[in-house]
């Protein structure tokens, strides 16, 4: 057994003192401190051998005292079932966690690298191989300085594979938290590298050294989707390190597109909540099935009651639902990216100013040059120039072309000059005759 890897469950950002945004629920389920306490459970279950933290365990210093609780109860549970915590602090608590560590009473916690230098500890599980950590955390709120720079080579024991602990902005040299180089990581003597930051999972490297963003255990706003847990990382005696995902948070944000060309009104309706619920149980067949999908909506495609699904899509947020066997999904934004379903060549034949329009949408959609169109081209080129010299855009003056291309200004033309269309035909219907 002295040859068995030593389990680690690990996990990083978890943000002890806020909320996910936009859930449309004040739902305890959806709360970080109980997605903690389901990860300590776990972590007693599974009898692992060492639980890592790699910062931003505290959302922000003003929270230390509401995460005081949820942290210390985790804590006491591990330490009863002999479990010790590694942990380093992020930017966002590099202030918070040194304080409350010292407010714990629990001696098997341990914060590594206080007041930006380096500091060490070596773990040695009963029945497993030993194994040292190295870890690093933020003394203040920013640093454009690598840590990895000043890493204690010549301090480390060579007899015990080693795992360092960082968190920081991986291959992102301009950043202010703490940038690192893969190519910097991978020549330390370290068997793996656990990352805090990127709330996103990512397994970066599984080559030696493996390099893992663990992210979030929670997911904390629609941008971060996808899957979300702690990960299982077990380092054998000579190094080799493995690394596998456990998606078990109950809560997940998606992007979802649903085409509704040429539909009707009622059958947008359907083809969404189809949608919702093939996207919740295809989560299902990935794994532990959220028991909340919170679901940002665009809708595209060509249809002829784009008015009726603009009005649509306002009513959907927070009050869609489609339940799935314990589980459901819900809307939390929806966008209309719909466009009229127009004859544009039958328009075309007029003199009237929606046959004119017509024709310029027409010979973009062609790439013809006639003398209208290469007119509208300059006029769309000086009003993208206009708002691009704004002051607003003043600190980005030395960034590349922040125009859109070619190809996207003629799609966006296309699409405001379908609504523009549709809106100039509605009023022409809508005007009286004489």
């Amino acid at each position: 057994m002295a040859d068995a890897p030593c389990r680690i469950l690990c996990t990083g950002d978890l943000h002890l003192g806020r909320y996910p945004s936009r859930t449309h629920s004040r739902d305890r389920a959806w709360a970080v401190d109980h997605v903690w306490e389901d990860t300590v459970s776990y972590a007693v279950q599974q009898a692992v051998d060492v639980v890592v933290l790699t910062g931003d365990v505290v959302d922000a210093q003003n929270k230390r005292y509401e995460a005081l609780g949820p942290l210390q109860r985790g804590l006491r549970r591990l330490g009863e079932a002999g479990i010790p915590v590694v942990a380093v602090a992020g930017n966002h608590d590099f202030d918070a966690l040194p304080c409350l560590a010292g407010m714990i009473e629990a001696d098997h916690f341990h914060l590594l690298g206080r007041g930006g230098k380096w500091g060490t500890l070596t773990v040695a599980p009963e029945g497993r191989a030993p194994l040292q950590f190295v870890g690093w955390s933020f003394r203040e709120a920013h640093t454009q300085r690598s840590p990895v720079e000043s890493f204690p080579d010549g301090r480390l024991r060579d007899d015990v594979p080693t795992v360092g602990l960082l968190h920081a902005d991986l291959n992102a040299p301009e950043s202010v938290y703490a940038p690192v180089s893969l190519d910097a990581l991978r020549r330390r003597p370290v068997s793996a590298w656990l990352l805090g930051h990127i709330h996103a999972p990512s397994l970066r490297d599984d080559r030696s050294p493996l390099v893992l963003y663990p992210g979030s255990l929670q997911p904390l706003d629609p941008s971060e989707t996808g899957t979300h847990g702690p990960w299982r990382v077990e380092v054998a005696p000579d190094g080799d390190s493995t690394a596998t995902h456990l998606p078990r948070a109950p809560l997940r944000y998606e992007h979802l597109d649903v085409d509704v060309d040429a539909m009707e009104e009622g059958a947008v309706e359907a083809a969404v909540t189809d949608a919702m619920r093939d996207r919740l149980r295809a989560a299902r067949e990935k794994g532990p099935t959220p028991q909340r999908l919170v679901c940002r909506l665009t809708l595209t495609g060509r249809t002829s009651v784009h008015r009726a699904v603009c009005d649509l899509v306002e009513t959907w947020p927070g009050a869609l639902e489609v339940p799935v066997e314990g589980s459901t999904a819900i809307v939390e934004s929806a966008a209309a990216r719909t466009r009229p379903a127009l004859d544009l060549k039958r328009i075309a034949e007029g003199t009237d100013p929606p046959a004119v329009l017509a024709q310029l949408l027409l010979a973009v959609r062609h790439g013809e040059e006639d003398e209208p169109a290469q007119d509208a081209w300059v006029a769309i080129k000086e009003a993208c120039s206009a708002v691009q010299d704004s002051p607003a855009y003043g600190p980005l003056s030395d960034a590349d072309d922040l125009s859109p291309d070619r190809e996207a200004l003629a799609d966006m033309v296309q699409r405001q000059g379908l609504l523009l269309l549709d809106e100039l035909r509605s009023q022409t219907d809508a005007a009286p005759h004489k």
